[in-house]
Formats: C-alpha cells, structure tokens, sequence
C-alpha cells in the first residue's frame, strides 16, 4: 500500500512537472477526461484494420497481386518495424504533453525550424490516412446489419446512418466517444480471442504456416523484392496504426502513465490481429478462405467452443469489428486538424470546437470522407493511394525522434527511449520508404499518380 502510494504521488508529481516545463503557448487547454482503458480501445481499434487488407495481401484484387502465403511474413515484418520504431514515438509524444493529434502533432514541431510545409504534411497526411478508415468500417456494419436485422433497408443507407450516429457521439464530446469505442472494441476483444483459441483443439493444419509461397508480378528476384514491398506498403497502413492512442496525449488523465500502457497494450493487440490470427486462420482454413465473406468463413474458427452459434459469433465479430474502426478515426486524427490550426499551419476554422471540447469542423470533414468512401466505392488501388501520405508521416516521425535527439537534447524527455530503439525507428523508417519507392507501383500507375497527388 505505501509503495502504491509512493509511485501515484511520482507519477502525479512528474506529470505536473512535465507540463509545467513544457507547456505549449500556441496551444488551447484541454481537458484530461480519457484513462488507459479508453486509450487501450482506441489502439485496439488501429491494431484491427489490418482485417480490412488481409484479402487483397493473402489473395490479391482483380489484376493486383496478393502476396500469397508469404503475406505472413510480410505481417511480421511490418509489425517489428512497428514495434521497433514505438519507443521513439512514446518519447516524442510524452515531450508535448498538452497537445492532440499524437506523433503527426508532435512530429510538427521537431520540422517547423526548417519548413512549415513539411510540418503541414506530416499532419494532414495522417489525417487523410484516417479518415477513409470510417468509410471501411461503415460500409462493413452496414452490410452486416442489413444481412442480419434490416434487409428492407440498403446497405449503402446503414453505412451513412452509422456515420451519422458516430458524428453525433463525437460532437457531443470525447467521453462518450471512447465509451462507445470501450464497449464495441470490448466485444470485438473477446470474440478475437475466441476465435484465435477455438482452432487449437481441432485439427489445425500448422504445415501451412511454413509453406509460404510468394506470388510475384514477374519472374526473378527483383519480382520477389517488388512484391514483398507491394504487401509491406499495405502493411504500413495498418501495422503501427495501435499508435492512433497517442492522438489523445493532451486529453488523457496521468499521461505518462497511461500513455505508455495503452500504446504497449495496444502493440500486443497489433500482434493479435497482424500475426497470431492470420496465422490460425491460414491455417485452419487456407488462405482462399480470406477472400471471402470473414463474417462466414470464420465461422468454423469459432465453432470448437461455441457450436451452433459459431456463425453468429462470426458475424457479430466483423459487426463490432466495423463500428470500432468507424469510431476511431474521430477520436485522434480529428484532432490533428485542430492542432495545426492552433499552431498557425492550418485555417483558423479547424481550431473552432464545440463547447465539450470537440473539433467541429475537423469531425464533419472527416464524416464528410467517409460518406464518400461509402457512396463511391474503395478499391485497393484507391486505398493505396490515399494511404501514401500516412506511410510516409510514419516514416518522418522516426526521423523526428533521432532529429529532435540531436537539436534538443536538453529539452525534457518524462520517457526516454534506448539510443539502440532510436536506431531501430531509423531503419524501420527506411523500411517504409522502400516500401513507398518500390511498393507503391504494383498497384497501377493511376495508384501512383493519385497517391503523389494526395501528398
């Protein structure tokens, strides 16, 4: 009892001395209403994505090839260089403690000194990775509610309504927004772990897991070097994506503390959904079943433990699946918009808040995206293209850390990272900007050009 006491009034006194010596003039008070397990929703909802791309990674879509079997390990490359480069973004984040927007805000900072347009970039190039994330995940509990509960209502009109819904939540403030994600990534939580444990007592077929086979767009090596960089560009897009908790620094009670459990939370949950699931799944039921419909091909991962209702567990896992990655996209990556404004890189209007707090301006644009994303259509040469500015704001923000490392090394770190963590995000920069150079053209020149463009 006195050695818990001891370490809360450490951690109160640090988190009050931190924001002391590093308050942020520029910057608008926020109020800290979001605890760990708020954060830990959150980046359970990033870490889910992934399900999103397994399809075109394991399958492929129309002309554009998967990667085959081999996508796992293309997976578990790109969530090491997601664990690898996490230290360096827990130590950037914690040294703006009062700011929103996570490692894109806080990455701002260490580039304005040498060009504002950088710092506007690495921002709103995180946004516009996020905000498509809302259409994916409506259309998903669209189509499912619609199949389940309301066949006289279209698909396309649930997926708005949802939107709508989520839009209303998050004006309404952040507390019912991570409430809602509490309870949705809650339930998605528990169904994935059944749904990793219920295979193990039937015949799994492990030899699956070491006969990977690489589908490669051309013969020879450089084939093979192209197609792994076409599934680790994809992977860049949802790999670090646990890392959208650190968009609620400046609103999150005992930040120090809490930060620093969600994100490594939420690293163990982006090992979940990248690895240890599709690894079971593969598998149990071969990778062709991935391109089908997940809310009834995985049925017979759940049916081991729960029997004849293994196929509504499969549906509501996807359901709540959907919902939390429509949330979580108005949690954090709204808030990027905000903070840019507050520092003088973006419009005065998207600084404008409503009176519980929440930006606005930056929710509707963002609700306004992903009405898009739903009315028309999101295929993966699309997806690819968008995510081009959010793989390369995660490449900068690894720079920002070894930058900040050498013209501030004075300025006060509450988490410090290894010198060898600070290295490791280096080259897992350089992983991801491979993967740009070299990835991105796999999917088509119009991929290519629409994704410059975006950036």
């Amino acid at each position: 009892m006195l050695l818990a006491a001891k370490l809360a009034f450490s951690d109160s006194k640090m988190n009050s001395t931190v924001a002391a010596e590093n308050v942020d003039p520029t910057s608008t008070s926020h109020r800290r209403e979001v605890g760990w397990l708020g954060l830990t929703a959150i980046a359970t909802g990033g870490a889910n994505s992934v399900l999103f791309f397994l399809a075109a990674m394991f399958v492929g879509d129309g002309a554009i090839r998967g990667q085959g079997t081999a996508a796992v390990l293309v997976l578990g490359l790109g969530v090491i260089l997601s664990c690898a480069a996490a230290p360096g973004w827990l130590e950037l984040v914690l040294m703006y403690p009062n700011r929103v927007g996570g490692i894109a805000a806080a990455c701002s900072e260490a580039f304005r000194p040498y060009s504002p347009i950088l710092s506007s970039l690495v921002g709103i190039g995180y946004w516009f990775g996020w905000a498509p994330v809302v259409g994916l995940g409506a259309v998903l509990s669209g189509g499912l509610l619609h199949d389940l509960l309301l066949p006289l209502v279209s698909a396309t009109t649930l997926a708005l309504g949802i939107i709508l819904i989520c839009t209303v939540v998050s004006l309404c403030g952040l507390r019912w927004l991570v409430c809602l994600c509490v309870v949705s990534a809650g339930v998605a939580t528990v169904l994935a772990m059944l749904s990793a444990v219920g295979p193990l007592s039937g015949a799994v077929e492990w030899h699956r897991t070491v006969d990977f086979r690489l589908t490669v767009p051309f013969p020879g090596p450089f084939g093979a070097f192209v197609s792994t960089l076409a599934g680790l560009y994809l992977v860049g897009t949802v790999a670090p994506a646990f890392e959208v908790a650190l968009g609620l620094v400046g609103v999150t009670k005992a930040p120090i503390t809490n930060v620093s459990r969600a994100l490594w939370a939420g690293a163990c949950f982006g090992v979940l959904y990248c690895l240890v699931l599709p690894i079971i799944w593969v598998d149990t039921l071969g990778p062709a079943a991935l391109k089908e419909d997940l809310s009834i091909a995985l049925g017979p991962t759940f049916a081991p433990l729960l029997g004849g209702v293994a196929k509504t567990a499969a549906t509501l896992f996807m359901l709540f699946i959907g919902l939390v990655a429509t949330i979580v996209p108005f949690a954090g990556p709204t808030r990027i918009l905000s903070q840019l404004a507050d520092d003088g890189l973006l419009p005065a209007v998207f600084a404008k808040r409503a009176r519980g707090g929440a930006p606005w301006v930056a929710i509707i644009l963002t609700s306004a995206t992903g009405c898009v994303i739903v009315v028309g259509g999101y295929p993966i040469w699309l997806i690819a293209a968008v995510s081009l500015p959010y793989v390369l704001c995660i490449a900068l923000t690894s720079v920002a850390v070894w930058l900040l490392r050498r013209t501030a090394p004075d300025m006060t770190r509450p988490y410090r990272a290894p010198r060898v963590a600070i290295n490791l995000g280096i080259v897992a920069a350089f992983g991801w900007g491979l993967a740009v150079v070299f990835g991105l053209q796999q999917f088509g020149l119009p991929s290519v050009m629409l994704g410059i463009s975006f950036a």
